[in-house]
């Protein structure tokens, strides 16, 4: 909760300075809540593993000027359907917070090419009944590109966790991860898919998440 905080401080902040300083000639604000909806699919090396659909709702804050960015983005998530035979060993929710700036290059009048760099905070819960460790946490970094125009945007990056610690004290080992997302614009409505690859060594656990998401776009 403490982070929530600081993070939604520090856009605001971001926000309020970005509004108010006269020496930036444009600045574009967006505001879209969303829901998405699709699988998790969880592997293990010991070969036990399991899918199940997932269902999310989270907010995206993106700040731009001239031809830099910034953005926020806070997500929760959950398990939609009952976990029977895979109770304790695929995680029933979790939370994504990231943050990422972005430089934007014209491709020409209607593409924008952008590399990204980011840093969050991730966090996986079990439930009561666990197998190797109820609940992990962990910061993340990212670095990818994209492309946009004014119809739509793909996107995406390498991941690698890092402080990574879970409740009984282990520590696990993290591995390289994937994100990627592409979107069509259609007025006020952000309509696309999602892909999301994330792993962790001793205990061996890989986690992937899939699916479709709705936002909906508020702009200054």
């Amino acid at each position: 909760m403490r982070v929530r905080k600081m993070i939604g401080s520090l856009v605001l902040v971001m926000v309020m300075f970005l509004g108010t300083n006269n020496s930036v000639s444009a600045v574009e604000l967006e505001l879209a809540p969303y829901v998405k909806g699709g699988t998790i699919a969880w592997d293990q090396l010991s070969g036990t593993g399991g899918h199940k659909s997932l269902v999310a709702g989270g907010l995206n804050v993106n700040v731009k000027f001239d031809s830099l960015g910034a953005g926020a983005t806070l997500e929760k998530w959950w398990v939609a359907e009952g976990m029977d035979d895979d109770k304790g060993l695929i995680p029933k929710e979790g939370y994504n917070l990231l943050t990422d700036v972005k430089y934007f290059f014209k491709v020409n009048d209607n593409i924008l090419l952008y590399p990204y760099i980011g840093v969050g905070l991730e966090g996986w819960e079990k439930g009561k009944e666990w197998r190797d460790w109820k609940s992990v946490q962990f910061f993340n970094w990212t670095i990818g590109a994209g492309l946009e125009n004014e119809r739509g945007y793909i996107k995406a990056g390498v991941t690698k966790p890092f402080f990574v610690s879970t409740q009984n004290g282990l520590e696990p080992k993290p591995r390289y991860g994937f994100s990627a997302e592409s979107g069509m614009k259609l007025k006020t409505f952000r309509i696309g898919l999602f892909y999301k690859y994330t792993g962790l060594e001793d205990p061996d656990a890989k986690m992937t998440q899939s699916g479709l998401f709705v936002a909906y776009s508020f702009n200054r």
